[in-house]
């Protein structure tokens, strides 16, 4: 009997891979699943901004990606032949995707990951771990030079990935297109804000310096009509330099001003001690369980200020919602989302702890980071209360001076008499 390993899944995707016809894939066919997809989207779109009300809204069907991911990728996935493999003997396949008209339907793939994914049955899943790097790959490749690449920046700069933080750097330095250029140094910037990506560029500070540069590569290489996915690349980029500013760890933390239950003002982060922030709404169960477990967080970090702050709603029913959550208070912010804005929430429940002296430690989901977070706080704030306690020296009794000689007679004094020796 053969082991169902790695080394069985590769030859299995190998098998696949042979009985993959050798024209199936046409430019044509791509352009045809780009345009109807096209047409889906600005029908949708149209469909949306003609809706009388929110409920009509609500009932349009948005377009079905997973309906064009099959045919899409159909049009590139065929073999073209072989290439000599690059990381040792023998030779390896090459596809239709591997060819510049085939770039836009990599980039769609790139946008609909799980469209791309829900294509493959459960007994082709090697394939598609597969044909995922092939198509990364191919970027590397083939199409870094591409002018139109820029428009794969964005899905690229979403991962974590080292390799794809590599590509971006690739596209950057030898790409002749201004625009694609802007999109691949914005991406960088937009990566080293995650750890595993910053940590191949060594201190946080040389990490920092290249964010700032990449940052304002972009904009100088921006062109007006220049897009980063779909929303101009200027503001994503005033957006990451507000968040630079203002948000980044070590930044001082933006003061905001919040409401009680009672309508009474509150101004947060106060000084002189650590601060956790907590946007959370009642209508998501993360947030809210965190929210409910308060008094247990303030006595596992006590000196922690802790701020809950949910969105406006009326007053009646914010206390309905805290009610039905089994919450005794929570902090509520304007009809404006100004506190939400200022952190710039993208997501509930996000998370911001502030040190004691108002720099941020931590912001983003409340997960085993901040955990990390708060524990490191709690042992420095422990440390410091016992550094500062009074000691207390216990001071011995002083030792008994040793016992001095007798003085050597002086020729005018008498010698003492000498004890009679006994017979």
């Amino acid at each position: 009997m053969v082991a169902y390993n790695g080394g069985m899944k590769k030859l299995l995707a190998a098998a696949a891979l042979s009985m993959i016809p050798l024209s199936m894939a046409t430019e044509e066919a791509m352009h045809q699943a780009l345009n109807t997809w096209n047409q889906q989207v600005a029908d949708y779109e149209e469909a949306i901004k003609a809706a009388p009300n929110d409920e009509a809204r609500a009932a349009i069907l948005a377009p079905n990606d997973r309906e064009i991911a099959p045919q899409l990728w159909q049009s590139i996935n065929a073999r073209t032949g072989t290439r000599k493999n690059p990381r040792g003997k023998g030779s390896i396949p090459t596809f239709e995707f591997e060819k510049p008209w085939a770039l836009p339907a990599i980039i769609w793939i790139l946008e609909h990951p799980q469209a791309f994914t829900a294509a493959f049955t459960e007994e082709e899943q090697a394939q598609l771990t597969y044909f995922g790097n092939a198509l990364v790959d191919s970027i590397i490749r083939v199409h870094f030079s591409n002018p139109g690449v820029g428009a794969a920046c964005p899905a690229l700069s979403a991962t974590s990935s080292v390799r794809e933080y590599e590509l971006l750097q690739k596209i950057y330095q030898r790409n002749q297109n201004k625009s694609a250029r802007a999109c691949a140094a914005l991406g960088m910037s937009l990566m080293l804000n995650n750890p595993m990506v910053s940590s191949i560029e060594g201190s946080d500070a040389m990490a920092r310096a290249k964010r700032l540069y990449y940052l304002k590569q972009s904009i100088l290489l921006a062109g007006k009509d220049t897009r980063f996915g779909n929303t101009p690349l200027p503001e994503v980029a005033i957006e990451q330099a507000y968040y630079l500013r203002h948000l980044a760890t070590g930044c001082i933390a933006p003061q905001l001003t919040v409401k009680d239950q009672q309508g009474a003002a509150h101004s947060f982060p106060t000084p002189d001690k650590p601060n956790l922030i907590i946007f959370w709404s009642p209508a998501e169960p993360a947030g809210t369980n965190m929210v409910r477990d308060i008094d247990k967080i303030k006595a596992q970090y006590p000196g922690v200020e802790i701020c809950p702050i949910m969105p406006h709603a009326a007053p009646e029913e914010q206390q309905t919602a805290l009610q039905e959550q089994g919450i005794a208070t929570s902090y509520t912010d304007d009809a404006q989302g100004t506190a939400g804005k200022t952190y710039r929430v993208a997501q509930l429940p996000t998370a911001i702890l502030i040190g004691k002296d108002s720099s941020i430690i931590y912001g983003g989901a409340p997960d085993m980071k901040l955990q990390n977070a708060l524990e490191s706080i709690t042992a420095a704030e422990r440390a410091a209360a016992k550094a500062a306690r009074p000691t207390v020296t216990i001071q011995e009794a002083p030792a008994k001076p040793a016992p001095q000689p007798a003085p050597a007679p002086t020729k005018d004094e008498v010698p003492g008499l000498r004890e009679m020796p006994e017979f």
